[in-house]
């Protein structure tokens, strides 16, 4: 790596560029472009290519890598004003000498291409997840932030959301929860979830009662036909009775997950799951492992409060597979099967692929059932495609999206009409989606 990667100003100097260009791509998207999912990596690599001097070169990289359709071109001449402008105030923000084009600091990304200094882009594209191989890293680096706020919310949210992409790595530090997470909770839809607790009950109980069901109960016919010389009189019927659901919930709690799915909403989600079932266990991972199960039981309806107290921190970087081995060391009795594992999860993961496989082999031989809930594939062109999902999704009986509690009667409904292991997940949803909602 160049000595230049070392300086606290490149450090800040890269990660802005980074996060104007992905604010950038979500800002297209949300005017109804279609972004391709590593199309920000891409963007920033041709940036590292042309330099950053002249607005002209800055357009044309910045055209040619995010948009795909030619009459988008109208669209994207809009907004790029702002994208420039945001662009070179927070570069010479970072700036350490008055001469933009110093090689300390952002003067590398002012200039890598005017001075030829190959290994400044080189080491950049690095820096930001790789710059080329076989994609898996680019989109670890930039699907994080397919995010779709509400056009009215929108503006009031560009700023925090435009920090938080400056500030997140990889493998990033995480930060407190804290009152803020307060302010965003909506009101979560009872019946819905309600509905999704019945499902897992479902799945978790194993005793059937007659009458009413839907199935036809072969064993009660054969043996009312004893009494009858062997001819079937009537065809009883039973159901599977609910229990209470015995749960391990796995949450990706990384930032990219936390900028795409309502944090208010899946903390009473969790906080909902607890309160009502009889053995969930819940843990939060990022590039760490933490068991927040009692955080939840004592929050008595105020999660955000609860695990602020406990100084409980999330928004780091995201090591599925590091997750799946410390869950079956430190606490192998969390899955057993009676128990439904729920992972939720975008699946973008930058630990070892063969950790994750190794760890979900083990996960989905030890459930009941292994259902993945992704934010991500509420996106009517979502593809499991990225890395860490590739590779968990042999193991999975059911990948569903996870946006809101519509979702969650979702998979009630598929789960309820065909059990763990039938045709179910998100390319079963035949729900109207807005297309390039991604």
């Amino acid at each position: 790596m160049s000595p230049i990667d070392e300086t606290p100003d490149f450090v800040a100097a890269r990660d802005h560029v980074l996060g104007e260009v992905v604010s950038f791509a979500r800002t297209l998207r949300r005017n109804g472009l279609s972004i391709p999912a590593n199309a920000a990596l891409s963007a920033t690599e041709a940036l590292c290519a042309v330099g950053l001097r002249d607005r002209d070169s800055v357009y044309a990289a910045t055209h040619a890598t995010l948009v795909t359709d030619a009459r988008d071109s109208e669209t994207f001449e809009a907004h790029f004003p702002e994208f420039w402008y945001r662009l070179r105030t927070g570069l010479e923000a970072t700036a350490t000498s008055d001469d933009v084009g110093d090689r300390s600091g952002s003067g590398a990304f002012y200039g890598a291409a005017d001075a030829g200094d190959e290994s400044a882009a080189a080491s950049t594209g690095e820096a930001l997840g790789g710059g080329g191989g076989d994609g898996a890293d680019d989109e670890t680096v930039t699907e994080r932030r397919l995010v779709d706020h509400d056009a009215d919310t929108a503006e009031a949210d560009g700023d925090r959301e435009r920090s938080r992409a400056s500030t997140y790595s990889a493998g990033g530090a995480g930060t407190d929860v804290d009152e803020d997470e307060e302010a965003r909770r909506r009101p979560l839809d009872a019946d819905a979830v309600h509905q999704f607790e019945r499902a897992l009950a479902t799945l978790s109980g194993r005793r059937w009662t007659g009458g009413g069901g839907r199935q036809v109960d072969a064993r009660r016919a054969l043996r009312s036909s004893v009494g009858t010389g062997g001819t079937v009189v009537s065809l009883p019927t039973r159901e599977r009775t609910p229990t209470a659901f015995r749960t391990c919930v796995l949450v990706d709690v990384s930032r990219s997950v936390l900028d795409t799915v309502d944090r208010g909403f899946l903390l009473q989600f969790l906080d909902t799951l607890v309160a009502d079932g009889r053995g969930v266990r819940v843990f939060f991972f990022d590039t760490d492992v933490r068991e927040v199960t009692d955080v939840f039981t004592a929050s008595r309806g105020n999660p955000v409060a609860a695990l602020e107290d406990a100084e409980v921190a999330w928004g780091g970087g995201t090591r599925i597979g590091h997750a799946l081995t410390e869950l079956r060391t430190r606490w192998p009795d969390a899955v057993d099967r009676r128990t439904v594992t729920l992972v939720l999860s975008d699946g973008l993961d930058v630990g070892d692929v063969a950790d994750l496989e190794r760890g979900m082999t083990w996960l989905s031989r030890r459930s009941r059932a292994v259902l993945w809930l992704n934010p991500l594939a509420a996106s009517a062109k979502y593809e499991p495609t990225c890395r860490g999902m590739a590779a968990s999704l042999p193991y999975v009986d059911g990948l569903f999206a996870l946006a809101g509690p519509e979702d969650l009667s979702e998979v009630a409904r598929q789960v309820n009409r065909h059990g763990p292991h039938g045709p179910i997940g998100y390319e079963h949803d035949f729900r109207d989606r807005a297309l390039g909602s991604s």
